[in-house]
């Protein structure tokens, strides 16, 4: 008892330079909690971590499982072609260009389902879109963490 009372009259003299030692047990005192708090944070927020890749991995392998079931072999019906609009006014060599880029790319993919695609206009659209910095902001602000 008689600690607890020397201890207690330390921290309350009068006077700031009487006070010295117990300053510093507070100092001291205060640090070691503030660390010790920020350890168990950094433990929680780690083990959370784990937890949600956990999680995440048997999702995907769930839904590989699922997708593995899921496979069906029997051939898919043709479908009826499809008709993409073509403008005729592209006189220019560079829109002709284009359009054979185009009719191109749609007759591989064509190619692969088995289908055929008419092309039958084909047309410019004047649509304003962001700048390359406005993309990079976009994508670093939607980024998942």
């Amino acid at each position: 008892m008689n600690g607890l009372s020397r201890t207690m009259a330390i921290i309350t003299e009068e006077f700031p330079a009487e006070n010295i030692s117990g300053m510093w047990a507070t100092v001291i005192t205060g640090l070691v909690v503030v660390f010790i708090i920020l350890a168990l944070l950094i433990g929680v927020l780690y083990l959370l971590g784990l937890f949600g890749k956990a999680m995440n991995n048997s999702a995907k392998k769930k839904n590989a499982k699922n997708a593995e079931k899921a496979v069906d072999l029997t051939p898919a019906p043709k479908a009826a072609p499809a008709v993409i609009p073509v403008e005729d006014t592209a006189a220019d060599e560079d829109d002709e260009e284009l359009i054979a880029v185009i009719s191109a790319a749609i007759a591989a993919y064509a190619a692969a389902d088995g289908t055929q695609y008419v092309i039958k206009k084909i047309k410019r659209t004047d649509r304003t879109t962001r700048s390359d910095w406005g993309n990079v902001g976009v994508r670093e602000n939607t980024r998942p963490f």
